[in-house]
């Protein structure tokens, strides 16, 4: 036999496989029942890194097993195509982003087969396809129609150097990411999908999913609901009132002052009022700049007072100051709030500015003086003080009672706030979906009529952005000036594009039925594969990508337009391949690894066996890339190989007969929790054994079926090197024998008031009493009880016997 050249066995395989349509996947197969395996598509920048092989190839390995298993497996795959990365890289090349984008997937498409994954090709899609996108535009249209979609200026992340709209997570602390230049915050008309709507929907629905804890509660978080009030600040020098909305009513008596967004909207209207207005003026710009999140979490607090403006505490009808701070985001909540001793923000600025400061509850049943003295912020719930007829009371009973109090006042109002805000999906750059909408002086924003779409993203040879914040799409005269589809009058295209979390949103429901021209997917196919069983994905669209589908799923539903309320029955977020250094990949480091060298060098095989073999795939951690493991696992599929030409006899001998049951059982397990670091372990151990002592044909068949979603082209080469004709991976997952799975004796401890002294080995079947008789009559024990009573003797089955003496 000759020696294991991966080459030649995996491109065999790879044009056997692809010219057999292995891997195609009808939408009903009558005794089989389907399971719809998606991992997320992948942005087309142009090379497959480690992270790519992560995603993949692990995923794959689940929907091999899924096929053993006998279900009908739909395993699609495609292209994020759109947005601005791709935008940049093609004007930083000299070339049209179309031309760009298209040339990454050819090559892309070509480096995700080499890794041996089965995806169904036949459904491949690209968001930038107008076939794709023409459904993405007839959405939104149907959103704009009812009400679910509208546009208004709202306050933006302005880059001034790439001339668009950045979303939250491409600004990292106040600059762009990709050319870091400062952000700008300014306000711009946007198109917006009213995620608000909804947020009580997506909160409570998480509790139907079967998905990680982290993951539901990173997106409770996001959405950040609260029950609070809406408080009454009177203003002394203006009929005009500051509305505060707090989750904390119950520590008003101690606010000292009031706080207010940068952004507020009282603070133009009161200009005229506050005396150190350029002081002011010049605190909002540099505020600006900074991002929500950059502001939010920056450790030094800072304020400026607006002087001349004096607001009266409702609950003690104290006069107090009124000031603005970047930590306040006019978004949330109603843009302002009161301060006081008892928030760690606010207690930090007032001594930060010598502001007065005062305590209203202390810790229950503790030391209160450092509270009482304002030595640190108390922030917890606790017993109110200096409350007047309050207290006394628990800060729970006094958040009900000092709210119903006000509100006999008309000073509160019950509410509840949500940090989740509507979606902003307008983008000011080229390429990105058109936005369906033709703006009419006499109709208004009219949706393009279904029979219009798609809306063609135009070749045009000036997409560099404008320095007016307006798209390069408004360059294209000729494509922007139309008539009214309503009026007849002459009108203009939208010339914005939308975010590409839109394409994202839906695009698992198109993989169902991609060539369907008269809708975005038949029904009754739709139903065969909704909704989606396995979702793997990345930690980082905890609370982007995953909360946008969720929430357009959602509106569909509502539209009659899908049968299910959620996408995803089940969802797992991946870890993170890190350098040889342990540090997370990056070329400044010179620590990133180049799959395709190590897959010429030892094969794909190995990449995937070793990236499946590097930590449990079903948690959220962090593995060093280890080249030496690397060539570790090179060897086993060596051994693997090698067994065919060596180790073939006719008779299975008993011990690995055995093994091989308890192996098949292992692996089954381990598949099903993603632990295929163990699962290979223990096709390593069973291998040393027969290479020790042999196997028959037929059982290492079954060790190839159990080895082949994780190697196979390996597996496919030796399963037809043992004489089969047809495909190993549309073979029936393997079956054990429990009593081959079970050791005739098995070794217990034996514990002498809580420590291990000996053991001893038992029978399965040996009776509760028996063994604890053996127990005391062991001679080590019989040393450590000497002359003591034995006042218990407990059995844990299969693992110990207690001993509790005197």
């Amino acid at each position: 036999m000759k020696s294991y050249d991966h080459k030649e066995i995996e491109k065999k395989w790879r044009d056997i496989w692809e010219k057999d349509e292995l891997y195609k996947t009808p939408n009903e197969v009558s005794n089989k029942k389907n399971f719809y395996c998606l991992v997320e598509f992948p942005y087309p920048s142009g090379n497959l890194h480690v992270g790519h092989w992560y995603a993949f190839s692990i995923t794959d390995i689940y929907a091999r097993y899924k096929r053993m298993q006998g279900f009908n497996v739909l395993f699609p795959i495609g292209f994020d195509a759109f947005g601005l990365p791709a935008e940049n890289a093609a004007i930083k090349r000299g070339l049209n982003p179309r031309e760009w984008t298209y040339d990454n997937i050819d090559y892309m498409k070509t480096q995700i087969k080499s890794m041996g994954t089965s995806f169904d090709w036949s459904r491949e899609l690209a968001t930038c396809d107008p076939e794709y996108y023409k459904w993405t535009q007839w959405f939104f249209t149907q959103f704009v129609k009812n009400d679910l979609a509208y546009q208004a200026e709202t306050t933006v992340n302005w880059c001034p150097s790439c001339k668009t709209v950045l979303a939250n997570e491409q600004v990292v602390d106040g600059h762009c990411d990709r050319c870091d230049s400062d952000v700008e915050h300014k306000k711009m008309n946007q198109w917006m999908i009213r995620a608000t709507k909804y947020a009580d929907r997506l909160l409570d629905d998480l509790e139907t999913l079967e998905w990680p804890h982290a993951i539901k509660q990173a997106q409770r978080e996001w959405i950040g609901k609260s029950e609070g009030a809406n408080v009454v600040f009177k203003l002394k020098e203006s009929e005009k009132e500051i509305v505060v909305y707090t989750t904390r009513v119950d520590t008003i008596f101690s606010g000292t002052f009031v706080i207010l967004a940068p952004e507020h909207n009282l603070i133009n209207e009161l200009k005229e009022k506050i005396s150190n207005w350029e002081e002011v003026e010049s605190y909002i710009k540099e505020a600006q700049k900074k991002t929500d999140v950059s502001r939010m979490e920056s450790k030094d607090k800072t304020g400026v007072q607006l002087k001349g403006l004096t607001a009266v505490n409702p609950a003690t009808g104290e006069d107090i100051g009124v000031w603005i701070t970047d930590f306040v985001l006019v978004q949330y909540g109603t843009g302002a709030v009161f301060a006081d001793a008892h928030d760690e923000r606010d207690f930090e600025l007032a001594k930060k500015y010598d502001i007065p400061l005062k305590v209203s509850i202390v810790p229950e049943n503790t030391d209160e003086e450092e509270v009482i003295g304002l030595e640190k912020c108390f922030s917890g719930e606790g017993i109110l003080i200096n409350s007047g007829q309050f207290d006394g009371l628990t800060s729970r009973d006094a958040r009900t009672k000092i709210t119903e109090w006000l509100k006999e006042k008309n000073l509160a109002e019950k509410t509840t706030n949500y940090k989740l805000r509507d979606w902003g999906v307008s983008r000011q750059r080229y390429w990105g979906c058109p936005i369906p909408i033709i703006h009419c002086k006499k109709c208004g924003a009219v949706p393009v009529p279904e029979k219009d779409l798609p809306v063609e993203l135009p070749e045009i040879d000036d997409y560099l952005p404008r320095d007016d914040g307006k798209s390069p799409l408004s360059k294209a005269a000729e494509w922007v000036n139309v008539d009214c589809p309503e009026c007849g009058e002459k009108a203009e295209r939208e010339t914005d594009t939308l975010d590409t979390f839109v394409d994202s949103s839906w695009y698992f429901l198109r993989y169902a039925d991609p060539k369907n021209t008269e809708r975005f997917a038949d029904q009754n196919i739709l139903a065969n594969w909704s909704p989606v069983d396995f979702y793997s994905g990345g930690a980082e669209h905890t609370t982007m990508h995953l909360l946008y589908s969720r929430l357009f799923q959602k509106i569909l539903f509502d539209l009659n337009l899908v049968a299910e309320k959620e996408p995803y029955a089940r969802r797992m977020n991946r870890g993170l391949i890190l350098g040889p250094d342990g540090n997370k990949m990056s070329k400044s480091k010179g620590n990133v690894i180049d799959p395709d060298e190590i897959v010429v060098r030892l094969g794909s095989d190995t990449v995937r066996s070793y990236l499946a073999f590097i930590g449990p795939y079903n948690e959220v951690g962090s593995y060093p890339w280890d080249p030496n493991g690397v060539v570790g696992v090179r060897r086993f599929l060596e051994r693997m190989y090698g067994v065919v030409d060596k180790h073939i006899k006719d008779e299975t001998p008993e011990e690995v007969d055995n093994l091989l049951h308890k192996t098949i059982k292992k692996v089954s397990e381990d598949m099903e929790l993603f632990k295929f670091n163990t699962a290979i372990s223990s096709l390593m151990i069973l291998t040393n054994l027969i290479e020790k002592e042999g196997i028959s044909k037929k059982d290492f068949g079954i060790t190839v079926r159990l080895l082949s979603p994780i190697a196979p082209h390996t597996s496919e080469e030796i399963w037809h090197l043992l004489g089969n004709e047809e495909s190993v991976h549309i073979n029936e997952w393997p079956e054990y024998d429990e009593k081959k799975t079970i050791d005739e004796s098995i070794s217990i401890a034996l514990q002498v008031n809580g420590k291990v002294r000996s053991e001893i080995n038992i029978s399965h079947e040996e009776s509760e009493s028996k063994i604890k008789e053996m127990a005391l009559q062991d001679e080590k024990i019989q040393k450590w009880i000497g002359g003591k009573e034995v006042k218990k003797v407990i059995y844990v089955k299969g693992k110990l016997v207690s001993i509790v003496t005197s």
